[in-house]
């Protein structure tokens, strides 16, 4: 009597996907201008590789779950685990650009996500007042299995260079220098790696591989736009005529790589920038926040270059929609001829709480589809998001 529902579910299967745009097989052609007879005419040169042997995507999952309905369905919970492995990935991967051609689409490597995945409903009120609550948590695992025939990583994505995807790792690594700290006199410069023009003031850089140079191989993975976990609340609640709900949603973990701070961290005089380089190193005796570099016009000490400063987290907390709506009595509207009326009120992106530095915590930047696979969670310029304010009636006759 206590259980009213109590279901065990399974499923096993292939799926395929598609979703990558349109002739990516093909080598197309787009206009361009040549020069005959010393005048400009129109032609077509080709502006993408072709290639015969792309397929779709291949995803094999195994899904496991329970759904639990208790004490006349007050309460119900859902509890779900898959694993999903996919083959032949679409991405755009970058390609030497003496072929003329800067990226081309391929199926490549193998990936897995798995993970759980929660929701719990309540009827927390069946009386006068009606109020019902839905909750979710979500975790999942992103790791990659393969990559081609000799499982070399992917160095970037079109438009973004500062990403790695390599085999044991989830996708799109954020691929940068290690920033320690600063430099606060000569003498910590002369003690450690460094570049030829570094001045005191300037970012101290990882020796990654310890061989006493500062350069491009002591890149290293500084962060990963993959949470720990995605969680959401939804609250519904109605007396007398008045209703009234709200949405709160968030992420733990994860990071985003704040590309547009190659222009605000400069300190070039190049660029403007944001309040916190107030805080910049200007001597050994006020040396700022320890992370921000010296005011440098022209950027001897390389302290523009991508680096783990650039990683911020990516956690949030959202208010996402708040709604308040009354309902006209029927008797009141009836003369009219009118089934029902209804005066709500909302508001959407109410409130974001988060350390992001930027304007938006959820971005991806999105070149094409391809590249949005390998750099998840960089931010190049994206848009904050819109609090959006809503009044309205509705009528039915």
């Amino acid at each position: 009597k206590l259980i009213n529902t109590l279901k065990l579910k399974g499923s096993y299967g292939l799926a395929g996907n598609n979703a990558f745009g349109n002739y990516q097989s093909l080598g197309l052609l787009s206009k361009a201008n040549y020069v005959l007879a010393n005048k400009q005419v129109n032609g077509l040169a080709v502006s993408s590789l072709p290639n015969a042997d792309l397929t779709w995507e291949k995803s094999l999952q195994t899904d496991l779950g329970v759904d639990v309905a208790i004490l006349n369905d007050r309460i119900s919970f859902t509890a779900d685990y898959y694993n999903r492995i996919t083959k032949g990935l679409l991405v755009n991967v970058p390609v030497p650009t003496l072929t003329g051609f800067s990226q081309s689409t391929t199926n490549i490597g193998r990936v897995r996500n798995r993970g759980f995945e929660f929701s719990l409903t309540t009827q927390n009120t069946v009386s006068a007042l009606r109020w019902s609550t839905s909750a979710n948590i979500s975790f999942n695992r992103n790791k990659v299995l393969a990559l081609g025939a000799n499982g070399l990583p992917i160095m970037g994505a079109p438009g973004i260079g500062n990403v790695i995807t390599k085999i044991g790792e989830p996708i799109g690594n954020f691929y940068a220098y290690n920033a320690l700290g600063i430099f606060q006199n000569q003498a910590e410069i002369d003690a450690y790696p460094h570049y030829s023009n570094t001045k005191p003031g300037d970012i101290k850089y990882e020796d990654v591989d310890k061989n006493g140079v500062i350069n491009s191989l002591d890149q290293t993975i500084v962060g990963n736009n993959q949470p720990d976990f995605i969680y959401g609340l939804t609250n519904n609640m109605a007396y007398k005529g008045f209703d009234f709900s709200f949405v709160l949603q968030g992420v733990s973990g994860g990071q985003i790589f704040n590309f547009n701070r190659r222009f605000y961290d400069s300190l070039n005089a190049k660029y403007n920038t944001l309040s916190y380089v107030k805080n910049r190193w200007r001597s050994e005796s006020d040396p700022g926040d320890g992370m921000t570099p010296r005011a440098n016009l022209n950027t001897t000490g390389r302290n523009q270059d991508p680096s783990s400063r650039w990683s911020e987290s990516a956690s949030y907390f959202s208010v996402r929609n708040i709604t308040l709506g009354y309902s006209i009595p029927k008797n009141l509207v009836t003369k009219a001829k009118i089934a029902n009326a209804r005066l709500y009120v909302g508001v959407q992106n109410a409130f974001m709480f988060s350390d992001y530095s930027g304007f938006n915590p959820e971005v991806t930047t999105v070149f094409d589809p391809g590249t949005a696979v390998l750099a998840g969670g960089v931010d190049y310029g994206a848009y904050p998001l819109s609090r959006t304010f809503t009044f309205g009636l509705n009528l039915g006759f």
